[in-house]
Order: structure tokens, then C-alpha cells, then sequence
């Protein structure tokens, strides 16, 4: 009889934890479908913290979960959309350490360099992570993004916009000869 209720009890379990986690899917679901088709020109910031919020929580109590990357990849993206630079740096960082064959895993690389450039302003850490990407994936298809961006750390939209307009009278120069 104490055998029947062990099993009983830890086959309770296994579906209340099912339940919980999709659950949690469900409800991701309705955070991100609220989050997204606000059709308002206002920012739902209160939507897009708890969205974040449930993606953490999900990988907390799910960190084998094949959902867990992809999760902290959209909390990395909805951070930074938000202006909330370190949670964005955070959760980019996670994804490339903790889930590191994860698909997207050097684009939340090229992304804490990219963070750390426009958001951050701290031109010494974003160089550090865009060199990190440049050696670890020169084959992937943000490459000219991440050269870009390390040729041109700390330099005005203006000035870049010079350099490559005097680029492109020289290139003119030499054609015309």
C-alpha cells in the first residue's frame, strides 16, 4: 500500500510540475502577444518587466529546458529595447555562457559589445567583446557589423560620415584617372 502511494504521490508531482511549467508557457505566450500587439505608440514598460520577469523565472526552475536559451535571448532584447542596459548585458551574457551551442549564442556576444557601445558608453568593454566575436566567429554574418563597430568606437555618426564620404571622393579620384 506504501508503495502504491510513492508513486502515487511522485507521479502527482511529475504532473503538477508539468502543469507549472506550461503554465509558465501559457502565460509567457500572453506577456509576449500583450507586449507585442500593443498597437498604442506608448511603451508598455510594466508588460515588458514582467515578460523579463517570467523568462527568468522560467529558466530558474526549468534550466535544462530547451526554451531556457531562447528565453533569456528575447529577456535580452526586450532589456535592451527598454533602455535597461545591465538586465540586457545580463541575460546576453547567459545565453553565451550558460547555453552556449544555442543557435544565437555569438549574436548575445556581438550584442553585449553592441550594448556597451550605444547604451552603456563604456567604449573599453565593448571593444573587449567585439574582439572576443571577431576571434571566435570570423565566419558568422554580424562579422562586418562587429569590424564596423571596433574601426569606429567612439567616433560621431558625423564623423564616420566624412571618413566614408572622403573614401568615396578618393575611390571616385582614382576612377576617373
Amino acid at each position: 500500500m506504501k508503495r502504491y502511494q510513492f508513486t502515487y504521490t511522485l507521479l502527482l508531482l511529475a504532473l503538477i510540475g508539468c502543469s507549472t511549467k506550461n503554465d509558465s508557457i501559457e502565460m509567457i505566450g500572453k506577456l509576449e502577444q500583450e507586449l507585442y500587439s500593443n498597437t498604442e505608440k506608448v511603451f508598455d514598460r510594466q508588460s515588458a518587466d514582467k515578460l523579463v520577469a517570467h523568462y527568468e523565472s522560467f529558466v530558474e526552475a526549468n534550466p535544462d529546458d530547451t526554451l531556457c536559451a531562447s528565453y533569456l535571448f528575447k529577456g535580452g532584447e526586450v532589456s535592451m529595447g527598454m533602455g535597461s542596459s545591465e538586465k540586457a548585458i545580463e541575460l546576453y551574457n547567459r545565453v553565451y555562457k550558460e547555453y552556449p551551442d544555442y543557435r544565437k549564442a555569438a549574436t548575445a556576444l556581438f550584442l553585449i559589445g553592441f550594448v556597451n557601445e550605444t547604451q552603456v558608453r563604456n567604449l573599453a568593454k565593448a571593444q573587449k567583446h567585439y574582439r572576443k566575436f571577431i576571434a571566435d566567429f570570423p565566419d558568422h554574418n554580424l562579422i562586418d557589423d562587429a569590424k564596423f563597430s571596433l574601426d569606429n568606437l567612439g567616433k560621431s555618426d558625423e564623423d564616420i560620415i566624412k571618413e566614408f564620404e572622403a573614401k568615396l571622393a578618393k575611390t571616385n579620384q582614382k576612377d576617373s584617372l
